[in-house]
Parts: C-alpha cells; structure tokens; sequence
C-alpha cells in the first residue's frame, strides 16, 4: 500500500471511529464501514485531482495558486459540485 493508500485508510478509520463515537452511525462491521469510507475518500480525492489537472490545462502553466482555486470552484459550480 502506497502511503497515501495508508494516510487515506487512517482518515477513514478516524472518521467511522467519530461517527461511532457521536452516535450518528453504528456499522455492523467497523471495518465495512471503513472500506466505504475508504472508497469515498478515494473518489472525492481523484475528483479533486481531475478537476485541478482541468483549471491548470484552462489557466495555463503561468497561473497562481489563488487563480488555480478560483478556477477550480468554477468548474466544480459547473458541475453541480459541493465545494
């Protein structure tokens, strides 16, 4: 497992572990639950990449960071995504 898999796989168990711990889901199985967690992180995360590879193509190699977010929340205003 590559160290983002394991960073990735520590912030699922952490966040079922919250969940648990407030009451606001309980899982059968922790580590179902875990796994879920996990493949939802990896998909925002690959959305997030996705989406930032299009605002850098559409600013250009000269953008800054600040116009690389803006361009970033525009794209994803166009596709109905929560930021």
């Amino acid at each position: 497992m590559s160290a983002t898999g394991k960073r990735v796989e520590l912030l699922a168990r952490a966040i079922v572990n919250r969940l648990e711990d407030r009451g606001l889901v309980e899982f059968r199985d922790a580590e179902a639950g875990i796994l879920v967690v996990t493949k939802a992180l990896e998909e925002s995360f690959a959305e997030a990449e996705a989406i930032e590879r299009e605002a850098r193509q559409r600013l250009g190699p000269r953008a800054s960071d600040e116009q690389v977010e803006a361009e970033m929340k525009r794209i994803a205003a166009e596709r109905k995504i929560v930021w």
